[in-house]
């Protein structure tokens, strides 16, 4: 005898309709975490884009003590980290040295009350990573057509192929896993294992720009997004200015 429901389904069709609705309902979260995960990424890349204009806006807008010239800001100094009198790391401003005019640190957060940015932080709700070379960034001598930076981009931690060389400054944002970064609440976050995401946290000169990839490929996952200021870019906005040479 089979067990039938008032509406006429049996007990199998009834599993059997469960299990499609169960199948598309599935698919559809799937679908909607890769289209909101893709949003997030769309965000942060317009978020990075949004903060190198506003290091552009910096240097057109401050001019050197000695002689009139643009400079980058400093480092926000991420938490823990020994700053000169008068500073306070990882509250969004900028720390420099008043007397010399040279920053505290030259990697640290992206100095976001100093840049009025708003967010101040990546669609990961993780605050952006910021270095600029010391001799982009002095209050008191400001920087020349002359200058070079010292940031490398490359593709790989090492022994990789170069992307942009001698970089003033460069931005990035610890993507979804967010190692590395200082979270929005102001607290760090773990660090990474692989290769590629140590070397943009290792607070050195190289930093890793590649396609997302798992943890099973060289140089291990790899989810940061990367942005740089082409020197050639910051020239060519300082000279139409004429605020250079």
């Amino acid at each position: 005898m089979r067990i039938r429901f008032d509406s006429g389904f049996t007990l199998v069709e009834m599993a059997i309709v469960l299990a499609i609705l169960a199948l598309f309902i599935g698919t559809g979260l799937s679908l909607l975490s890769a289209e909101l995960e893709q949003r997030h990424v769309e965000d942060t890349n317009e978020r990075l884009r949004d903060a190198r204009e506003m290091l552009l806006g910096y240097a057109l807008a401050h001019y050197a003590i000695n002689d009139a010239r643009p400079y980058l800001p400093c480092p926000d100094a991420r938490p823990g980290t020994s700053v000169s009198s008068g500073n306070v790391a990882n509250d969004g401003q900028e720390d420099r040295n008043a007397a010399t005019g040279a920053c505290d640190i030259q990697e640290g957060n992206l100095p976001w009350v100093t840049l009025g940015i708003t967010p101040q932080s990546d669609a990961w709700a993780n605050r952006l990573r910021y270095r600029v070379s010391a001799s982009f960034s002095n209050r008191h001598t400001g920087m020349q057509l002359t200058y070079s930076g010292d940031i490398n981009v490359l593709d790989a931690a090492s022994g990789g192929n170069s992307i942009a060389l001698n970089v003033p400054a460069i931005i990035l944002s610890h993507g979804k896993n967010g190692m590395g970064a200082i979270n929005s609440a102001g607290l760090a976050n773990p660090m990474p294992t692989g290769a590629s995401e140590t070397a943009n946290t290792d607070i050195t000169v190289n930093f890793v720009s590649r396609v997302t990839t798992s943890a099973g490929v060289a140089g291990g996952y790899f989810d940061d997004k990367v942005i740089w200021l082409s020197q050639y870019v910051l020239f060519n906005r300082l000279v139409q200015s004429g605020r250079l040479p």
